[in-house]
């Protein structure tokens, strides 16, 4: 009888081992297969667009690894390209990105856009025990803080949270919060004439345009490398 309690003992001490084996293994797999991605990858240059509806704001963030700079660019709704004739409307994120890049001579590998309420905003940064319900709030949060080893388990539900308006994965949320708490940050506004849209007729339509300073612009450029 003795004998047999030796070899059950035995059992279960080889068996605990193998469960701690595996879940340290699938610990540390989690974390190499998001770094391990090329969307993660810190020597590729990587754009994002997140819109806030409720506070009718974006913000344009450059990732650059190869000079350790994260640029974020706040912008407004309907603003207004006189030069290309191009307006940045919040209603299409996509093309809004390819305006933002071609403005400030971005060449990229990846592009990404979020468009959420300020809820979403709140419930995302929950989930990494962050009070903000703005982007603003929570990006300098983050700058502060950066990324946590646990983070990487907790960029499912964070998407989750995120849907259904964007094009973000796990991957390319790390690397914007690895980037924002290891990288020099720099926020700054892309300058207009006026502060709030101006209404213009043309026939029967009605358009509304904040118009780009194209002499601040232009400067802008050159302080963040465009």
């Amino acid at each position: 009888m003795r004998r047999r309690r030796r070899n059950t003992g035995w059992i279960w001490i080889v068996l605990t081992l193998v469960i701690i084996t595996g879940i340290t293994g699938a610990f540390f797999w989690k974390i190499y297969s998001v770094k391990n991605n090329e969307e993660f990858n810190l020597s590729y240059v990587s754009q994002y667009l997140f819109i806030d509806k409720s506070n009718e704001e974006g913000f344009y963030v450059i990732v650059n690894g190869s000079k350790r700079t994260v640029n974020i660019l706040k912008i407004k709704n309907h603003t207004f390209d006189p030069e290309k004739k191009q307006e940045i409307s919040f209603s299409s994120p996509i093309l809004a990105l390819k305006i933002l890049g071609e403005m400030f001579n971005v060449n990229s590998n990846y592009k990404y856009y979020v468009v959420v309420d300020s809820g979403k905003i709140a419930s995302a940064a929950k989930k990494l025990n962050i009070n903000a319900s703005t982007f603003d709030d929570l990006f300098n949060v983050l700058s502060e803080r950066g990324l946590k080893i646990f983070d990487f388990f907790k960029l499912n539900s964070i998407l989750k949270e995120l849907r259904p308006e964007t094009t973000l994965n796990a991957p390319s949320i790390a690397k914007l919060i690895y980037s924002l708490g290891n990288f020099s940050v720099r926020i700054k506004d892309i300058p207009t004439l006026t502060k709030r849209p101006l209404s213009i007729t043309v026939g029967d339509s009605t358009f509304e345009r904040i118009y780009i300073d194209t002499e601040k612009i232009q400067q802008l450029k050159n302080d963040i490398g465009g």
